[in-house]
């Protein structure tokens, strides 16, 4: 749904919104969350009374619009600065407030959520921690949309028929199938940008504790999702390897990384005494 505003992303960025009044920038982004939440609501099974999850496919031409505003969003979303104080932006308060990030990727879920769906997902994901004008980690409606985003995408959380992945906040319940070796690759550069944002930026770390229980993932879903991958060969493992090291070293500064690490991983040999002490 978003390949090209992640491709073209840098070319974007070549735009910027200096002079652009801030209220014309959100009466904007409003309007086009009004069109994309029309078709949202469209397909939405649990409006129509459908038992099945999926009304099958969208029609190219929803599917095409629903690309195009979301793309305009993404930018203002991305060049929208702070406001005084460190205080949120319009568009960032609206998106937090409207839950529009969860909404997006519950939809996708409602699809068939193909391989080429979750790469889409991810690289805006990686785009939007990378370059946005203000930090969006700190909000939850925006965090646990991506930690379930990573769960679903992770090999780990592979499951069948008989063992469907819940969405508890939204009460859906949805089977996703393997990822491929490109959403699998895609998965640890995120996972390795996000490490490198906790290093950065230590205040975030307690919300990703938090968000990881809500997926049930021994409390902290970054060092669990990173582990089938830190003896792969190539890129993927070495980007493993650093982000795992970078969670490691921020055991000496905090104690919940700390404690997951002694208690959850075979990480520490004398967890037992550790723990004793």
């Amino acid at each position: 749904m978003l390949t090209s505003v992640v491709s073209s992303s840098n070319r974007g960025r070549a735009l910027t919104l200096k002079g652009v009044d801030p209220e014309t920038c959100m009466i904007v982004f409003k309007n086009h969350w009004t069109q994309v939440l029309r078709i949202l609501e469209k397909h939405d099974p649990g409006r129509g009374g459908a038992v099945s999850l999926r009304f099958g496919p969208i029609p190219g031409d929803e599917a095409s619009a629903v690309q195009n505003y979301v793309e305009h969003m993404l930018f203002l979303l991305m060049e929208e600065e702070s406001g005084q104080g460190g205080a949120m932006g319009t568009i960032l308060e609206f998106v937090v407030v409207e839950n529009v990030m969860e909404k997006l990727f519950l939809w996708s879920l409602r699809r068939e959520f193909t391989d080429d769906m979750k790469l889409e997902q991810l690289r805006m994901y990686k785009m939007l921690v990378a370059q946005a004008k203000q930090p969006l980690l700190h909000h939850k409606p925006i965090l646990k949309p991506l930690m379930m985003l990573l769960s679903a995408c992770s090999s780990s959380s592979t499951v069948g028929p008989t063992a469907p992945s819940k969405s508890s906040a939204a009460g859906l319940t949805c089977t996703v199938g393997p990822s491929s070796s490109a959403v699998e690759a895609e998965l640890v550069s995120l996972l390795h940008q996000l490490c490198h944002v906790l290093v950065k930026d230590a205040s975030v770390l307690e919300l990703f504790f938090h968000s990881s229980q809500d997926q049930g993932a021994a409390n902290f879903l970054l060092f669990s999702l990173l582990i089938p991958f830190i003896h792969r060969d190539g890129t993927v493992g070495a980007q493993a390897r650093d982000a795992l090291t970078l969670i490691m070293s921020l055991s000496s500064q905090n104690s919940l990384v700390a404690k997951h690490i002694v208690e959850n991983t075979y990480f520490c040999p004398v967890r037992n005494v550790i723990c004793m002490v």
